[in-house]
């Protein structure tokens, strides 16, 4: 009986050990498999938020790019009205540039505003003012509204802002600005340069007079570094004189002037003296593109400041520079300026001395614009910037394009 007894509790040990066992390996096993279904799970996630978001990117892309093409076609509209000689002389009897008009009068685009347009049949005055209110505060339109901008017409099943997203759109021109690419054209120091002395012009003053010696910095040396950067030769234009890269071969990361044209704007901030706090205050008066004339129709007051101060004699001080700028706009309220000729003989008949350079860098138009389109799909964003040319081309040549 007893070792009958000591089998019986052995075998009972045995299967509770065994019992034991299937439970551990079972709940190891619903483990792992939960592990490996978590995990195929979240990487199935993964991969379905980011094929919606380059989805989402794509369309955001070519939304953009409606933007874009919009204005591509009202500044190829205008410069075709502005090569129109009976357009243009009746015109100026009227005292407007055609040259500038039409891309003026839309500065900026959206599918919001356009919307509302197409809904209305192009009567804004049928918009309740409660849907505009609401679209001036929030930028958004109700479904109704944007269902009616989607409908189609008598000669299409579907209308033009019949797609997912939105795009916002601005344009401004680059010929209203100063062009510091000129610089490597220039023969002789940088004091001698039309483009120098307007660009010292543009940094003179009282007030930048203090802001230049809080940071011991001088003018006529930032301005030659930049022609130093886009001149052809090795050797600095600065009062220091030596070679160009001096400037840069004792940096963290040492690089070369690059003697040649800039390729982007963003470039203008690897040339000595104008990183951060310079590029920071001046950036909105220069570009790096365009044929060089200053449009003085559409210049800023900064601009039209910067050229009062190189080339009327004396140099103006700033309160009477900024008076000579008020009456230059009370003037433009009526009458555009024609060309270069025309600005100096008023500047002359207001009892100012200029001298005869100034002539020669007034445009009367632009022909070199920026155009920057956001396109908005969900979450996702895409903004495009394009300069758009017609110095060579009536239908306008793109000479920079980015994505970001």
């Amino acid at each position: 009986m007893g070792i009958r007894h000591t089998l019986t509790r052995s075998r009972g040990t045995r299967r509770g050990r065994r019992s034991g066992i299937a439970l551990l390996v079972a709940m190891t096993t619903i483990m792992l498999l939960t592990v490996v279904v978590t995990e195929l799970s979240y990487t199935a996630r993964v991969r379905y938020v980011i094929a919606v978001h380059e989805r989402e990117r794509a369309q955001a892309y070519w939304v953009s790019q409606t933007g874009i093409n919009i204005y591509k076609l009202i500044l190829t509209a205008n410069k075709q009205m502005e090569g129109n000689s009976s357009m243009s002389g009746a015109a100026d009897m009227f005292g407007i540039n055609l040259g500038d008009a039409l891309w003026q009068m839309v500065p900026v685009l959206n599918t919001g505003l356009m919307r509302m347009l197409f809904a209305s049949g192009g009567d804004m005055n049928d918009i309740e003012q409660e849907v505009l209110d609401e679209f001036k505060s929030s930028g958004q339109l109700s479904e109704e509204i944007v269902e009616e901008s989607r409908e189609g017409s008598l000669w299409s099943d579907k209308n033009f802002l019949d797609f997912d997203g939105d795009f916002t759109a601005e344009v401004t021109d680059e010929d209203s600005k100063l062009n510091v690419s000129l610089l490597g054209n220039t023969m002789g120091t940088v004091q001698d340069s039309a483009i120098g002395q307007q660009l010292y012009g543009m940094m003179a003053g009282e007030e930048n007079d203090a802001w230049f010696r809080e940071r011991n910095i001088d003018r006529w040396d930032i301005i030659a570094n930049l022609k130093d950067w886009v001149d052809a030769d090795s050797m600095g234009s600065g009062r220091s004189g030596g070679q160009e890269d001096n400037l840069y071969n004792n940096r963290d990361s040492p690089y070369l002037t690059k003697n040649a044209p800039f390729d982007t704007f963003d470039e203008v901030r690897l040339v000595e003296g104008w990183q951060d706090d310079v590029m920071d205050r001046f950036s909105k008066q220069i570009t790096i593109h365009g044929a060089g004339k200053v449009n003085i129709n559409t210049a800023e007051d900064e601009v039209i400041a910067a050229l009062i101060k190189a080339y009327v004699q004396p140099t103006p001080m700033d309160d009477q520079c900024l008076r000579m700028v008020e009456q230059i706009r009370e003037y433009m309220w009526f009458a555009s300026f024609k060309n270069g000729k025309d600005f100096a003989k008023y500047l002359t008949n207001q009892g100012y001395t200029v001298s005869d350079g100034l002539e020669g860098q007034i445009g009367d138009s632009s022909k070199t614009f920026r155009v920057v389109s956001t396109g908005l799909v969900g979450t996702t964003t895409v903004t495009t910037t394009a300069i758009i040319d017609y110095n060579k081309s009536q239908s306008g040549a793109i000479t920079y394009w980015r994505v970001d």
